[in-house]
């Protein structure tokens, strides 16, 4: 791909998160970052399990439909009217418990 694709997926990541849209080579055909990512890892998986690591690649596919720490953060916040307090509160009980609740 041509570079300032590449700076421009960097770019969009960093904006619209599990949102983006990204560009996917040279002829500049888009696709959802998370839709991508599904796809790559289905092939991933034969991988993972021969190197015995499928627990690690599933916790991909985990943060994929549970939301990202960004977007269960700021559910928590607008369950809550804005309250950074109770996403403290949120992001100390992921931490204790070792389980992100689903956004």
């Amino acid at each position: 791909m041509q570079p300032w694709f590449v700076r421009e997926n960097k770019w969009r990541a960093a904006r619209y998160g599990m949102e983006a849209i990204i560009i996917q080579n040279a002829a500049g055909d888009e696709r959802l970052v998370t839709d991508d990512t599904q796809d790559l890892l289905a092939r991933l998986e034969p991988v993972a399990d021969r190197l015995g690591c499928l627990p690690e690649l599933f916790g991909v596919q985990t943060i994929i439909s549970g939301g990202a720490s960004y977007q269960r953060q700021l559910a928590v916040a607008a369950r809550n009217d804005g309250s950074l307090k109770a996403v403290v509160a949120s992001l100390v009980a992921e931490l204790r418990d070792g389980v992100a609740p689903p956004a």
